[in-house]
Formats: structure tokens, sequence, C-alpha cells
């Protein structure tokens, strides 16, 4: 059978070069770190400018019921506990994962969307009127949430739907500023 031998000048030059990227790139963990705490950066970043989403698309503006009963209209934000709860884990040389943990276990519908289902509860009240007095001698009274004799109320089993409001993932400029971390690990090494 025939033979073609194609002979480069200074190919030896790429080989070495070749082998010293391998060297450099065989324990990635640094890198690793560096990209998971931006990437839990940027998520963070969109809490507070709360979204877009990552593949670009606005989060959903909260609902009319919603709003009447949180102190402010920030999506995603009625505690910081899910936005605290963002970290990154390097698995591997080659491996980091970013997310929530088990902590969280509302993260994954406020990620994805869906419904879920509220079961049927009682709750009793226990009724304490007239304990203190305003100013104008009036008597106020207010009712507060007990285990004893009381009113009871009892609500009905009910589905809610959750509007999908990705928080984590990559946009185009979270990847472009990760190739720009590998490019410079690989200089400085």
């Amino acid at each position: 059978m025939p033979e073609i031998i194609v002979k480069i000048d200074g190919a030896d030059a790429v080989r070495e070069y070749l082998r010293g990227l391998a060297g450099k790139i065989a324990n990635m963990r640094p890198v690793m770190k560096a990209i998971g705490d931006l990437v839990v950066r940027q998520t963070k970043d969109r809490f507070e400018s709360q979204g877009p989403a990552p593949d670009g698309t606005r989060w959903a503006d909260l609902k009319a019921s919603t709003l009447r009963r949180k102190k402010h209209s920030k999506k995603l934000t009625e505690t910081t506990a899910l936005r605290g709860s963002i970290h990154p884990q390097v698995t591997d040389s080659n491996t980091v994962r970013i997310g929530t943990g088990e902590g969280i276990p509302y993260a994954r519908i406020h990620q994805l969307g869906g419904t879920i289902t509220q079961g049927a509860r009682s709750e009793l009240f226990t009724r304490n009127r007239y304990k203190r007095k305003t100013e104008t001698g009036k008597r106020k009274g207010q009712f507060k949430k007990g285990t004893a004799e009381g009113r009871g109320l009892t609500f009905r089993e009910r589905k809610i739907t959750i509007t999908a409001r990705p928080f984590l993932g990559l946009s185009t400029d979270n990847s472009t500023e990760i190739i720009g971390i590998i490019n410079e690990y690989i200089k400085t090494r």
C-alpha cells in the first residue's frame, strides 16, 4: 500500500506546546472553583436585577394576590434564603456544580414552574378580645393563633400554579466570562 508522509518543520515545537498545555489542564480544580464562584455571583446578580432568565426572557410579573400579601414587589425574594443557598461544589478536577442543595425544597418549582397541591387543613384561633385599649379608651381586640379553645377555620385543598422564573443557568455573556477565566488560567500556568 502506498504511504504518504508529511513532514512539517517545527512540528516538535507544536508537540512540545501541546504536551505543556496538557500538563496545565491536568488539574482544573482551581479554575473550576473560579468558575463556580463566578456563576454564583452571576446568579445572585439576577436576583438583584430581578431577572432576566439565563435565556434572556423576562421573569413573569407577580400576581395581584401575591402583591397584596407581600411587603415588596421583588420576585423570588420573600426571604433571602433562596438567594443565599446558591453555592458551588467542585466535585472533581473537571466538574463544578452550582445549586441550592437540599435545604431549599421550593427552589425547583421556582426554577421550572409547575402546580403544587396544598392539602386541606384546620387552624384554631384563640380569641383574645379586649386585652388592650387604644389611646381613646376604646377596647381593641385581636385574634391570635392558638391550639386550645377558640374558633377554628377549615381550608379546603387547593392547587397553586407557580410560574417559572429560571435563576440558574448561563447566558451568552456568562459563558463568555467563563471562557475568559479558562483562557486566563491557561496563559498564567
